[in-house]
């Protein structure tokens, strides 16, 4: 029974390392979004894509429904790492290549608002 347990540790420590690398994948996508939705100015240059801090309402709505939408995937991502079967790492691994594909999605989304 000793040698399970010992045998078990560095497959959690390979799970929360699996969490913490989503994380990061997600805090990051959340603070691009933001800094580019966050309105800083009163005058904006008329260009496309407009500057950080510029765009107006549509980067705030469209930043709150990325935030969401990754918040679900990271959570989704953090379950697959943590209440993976044993020896299967594929549910984790499509859980993170998801969450980054979404996590450059929503950049693109804020940067460029449809509204």
């Amino acid at each position: 029974m000793r040698r399970d347990a010992e045998a078990a540790i560095p497959a959690r420590r390979r799970s929360w390392l699996g969490v913490a690398a989503a994380s990061v994948i997600a805090v990051g996508a959340w603070v691009s979004y933001w800094w580019l939705a966050v309105p800083r100015f009163d005058v904006c240059p008329a260009v496309l894509p407009a500057p950080a801090g510029c765009g107006g309402a549509g980067r705030v709505a469209t930043a709150t429904w990325w935030t969401a939408i990754v918040a679900v995937l990271l959570l989704a991502t953090a379950a697959a790492a943590l209440v993976r079967p044993r020896g299967r790492w594929w549910p984790f691994a499509v859980g993170i290549v998801v969450l980054g594909m979404a996590a450059l999605w929503g950049l693109r989304a804020v940067l460029y608002p449809a509204g």
